[in-house]
């Protein structure tokens, strides 16, 4: 008689980003990141193609033995300010001058306590959204990883900041969003 050991982890908790309110398991299209042979940018279409039963497509993948499941967002319409939201790279935050991804947790946290304090973080923790913007050819592991980093540094402001707020994910491969307008140029006068 042999012993018979597993590798499988044990999955104790499900989480659910924005909240399990949305989600609707009965109908769910599971994109299930651990496993899937799509890119970033045949991801951001699925998504698209869905939102008209928003809350059925659930970007699913296992962080140890938690599952986390994120209902994401796309630009399909609607209006968003810009000022809203917080992109962010595999490797870079996009606000102010840039920041490394290390940077990551203080910036976030920035973003959902700023309450219109700084004119181009978010107006409030309610208002408050995360635009993943990664190279359309980045693979489902690539993308699992900058989640799972996302999700964890999110959790822990959460916990810090005792405040209901909520984790908003948008999937971008491009900018639809305009940059704020750049001040002019001064003039050379040589």
């Amino acid at each position: 008689m042999g012993l018979l050991i597993s590798c499988e982890k044990k999955i104790t908790e499900t989480r659910y980003y924005p909240n399990d309110e949305l989600y609707k398991e009965e109908e769910a299209e599971i994109i299930q990141l651990k496993n899937s042979d799509l890119n970033f940018k045949e991801i951001t279409n699925c998504i698209g193609t869905f939102y008209d039963g928003f809350g059925k497509l659930v970007v699913e993948f296992d962080d140890k033995n938690i599952r986390k499941r994120i209902i994401p967002f796309v630009f399909d319409g609607g209006l968003i300010k810009y000022r809203n939201t917080l992109e962010i790279t595999s490797d870079s935050i996009l606000i102010d001058k840039g920041y490394k991804i290390s940077e990551l947790k203080r910036i976030l946290k920035r973003h959902y306590t700023n309450n219109s304090k700084i004119p181009y973080y978010s107006e409030s923790p309610q208002k408050a959204l995360v635009v993943v913007t990664i190279d359309t050819n980045k693979t489902a592991k690539e993308l699992k990883n900058a989640l799972i980093h996302l999700t964890r540094t999110y959790d822990q402001i959460e916990k810090e900041i005792n405040d209901s707020i909520k984790l908003t994910i948008f999937f971008d491969y491009f900018r639809q969003i305009p940059p704020p307008p750049r001040p002019p140029k001064p003039k050379n006068n040589s």
